[in-house]
C-alpha cells in the first residue's frame, strides 16, 4: 500500500507541474510574439501529458482505460442530463434573478454557432482526459471526493493563471482569484457527477455546458457590465453544492477509494 500511494503521490506531482509548466511556456511564447490567440494550444497540455504519462507507466492498457474505458462507460441517462443542463440551468436562473424573472427579457448573448462550439467542444477535450481522466482517479485513492476536488481546483485553476496574466482564456473583467472560485466550484460539481459514473464523456459535457453557458448567456462581466448576475451564479452554484455535498457526505466527504 505505502508502495502503490508513493507511486500516486509522484504521479500527482509530476503531472501537476509539467502541465503547468507547459502551459506557461505557451502562454510566454504567445506574449512574446504579441499573439495571445497562439496560447489556445495549452488547452491540450492536460489530456497530451496523460497520455504520455500513461503510455509510460502502463502502456496500451492504460491508454485504453484512460481514453476508451472512461468514455464507453455505460451510464445513467439522470448523469448525462445533469453534465449537460446542470451550469446552464444554475447560470440561467442567475439571469432570471437579474431579470426579476421577467423571461420576456431573457434572450442569449449570440446565436452564432461557429467557430464558437468547435473551440468548446476541443477545450473540453484537451483538458478532461488530463483533469478527471489522469489526475482525479488518483487523488481520490488518497483523498475524499470533497478534498480532492478542492486540490484539483486549486491546480486547474492556477493552470489558468499564464492565460490570464496575457489577456485572453479566461474573463477578464474579474478578479482571478474570484475566477478560481469558480473553478473550485465547478470542479466540485464535475468530481460529484464523475465518482457515481466514472466517465470522463460526462466531465466532458460538464465542461462544454459551462463555457457554453458563459458564452451564450449574459452571465460573464464583459457582456453585462457588472459582476450581479455572476455572483448570482456563484450563489446558486454554493449552495446546490452544499446540498449535495451534505446530503452524500458519507461518499463525498468521508469517504476515501483505496
Amino acid at each position: 500500500m505505502y508502495n502503490l500511494r508513493s507511486t500516486e503521490k509522484r504521479e500527482i506531482i509530476l503531472f501537476s507541474v509539467v502541465v503547468i509548466v507547459l502551459s506557461s511556456l505557451i502562454c510566454l511564447i504567445a506574449y512574446q510574439f504579441e499573439n495571445p490567440n497562439l496560447s489556445i494550444l495549452s488547452i491540450f497540455t492536460p489530456s497530451i501529458v496523460a497520455l504520455i504519462l500513461t503510455a509510460l507507466a502502463k502502456g496500451k492498457r492504460g491508454l485504453y482505460v484512460l481514453f476508451v474505458q472512461q468514455t464507453v462507460q455505460k451510464t445513467a441517462f439522470k448523469w448525462l442530463l445533469l453534465s449537460l443542463l446542470g451550469f446552464p440551468i444554475l447560470a440561467s436562473l442567475a439571469v432570471l434573478s437579474i431579470l426579476n424573472f421577467d423571461i420576456s427579457g431573457f434572450q442569449l448573448r449570440t446565436t452564432q454557432l461557429l467557430p464558437q462550439v468547435l473551440v468548446i467542444v476541443l477545450i473540453a477535450i484537451g483538458e478532461e482526459y488530463g483533469w478527471r481522466g489522469y489526475l482525479l482517479p488518483r487523488l481520490m485513492k488518497r483523498f475524499s471526493v470533497f478534498y480532492s476536488s478542492i486540490i484539483l481546483g486549486l491546480i486547474w485553476g492556477f493552470w489558468h493563471f499564464p492565460a490570464y496574466l496575457i489577456g485572453t482564456g479566461t474573463p477578464q473583467e474579474m478578479s482571478f482569484f474570484v475566477f478560481l472560485l469558480w473553478v473550485i466550484l465547478g470542479t466540485l460539481f464535475i468530481s460529484w457527477i464523475y465518482y457515481y459514473t466514472q466517465s470522463v464523456l460526462t466531465s466532458i459535457l460538464a465542461h462544454i455546458s459551462a463555457n457554453a453557458a458563459f458564452n451564450y448567456l449574459n452571465i460573464l462581466p464583459e457582456f453585462t457590465g457588472s459582476m450581479d448576475t455572476f455572483w448570482l451564479f456563484i450563489l446558486y452554484l454554493s449552495v446546490f453544492m452544499v446540498i449535495v455535498y451534505y446530503i452524500s457526505r458519507n461518499d463525498l466527504v468521508t469517504n476515501v477509494n483505496r
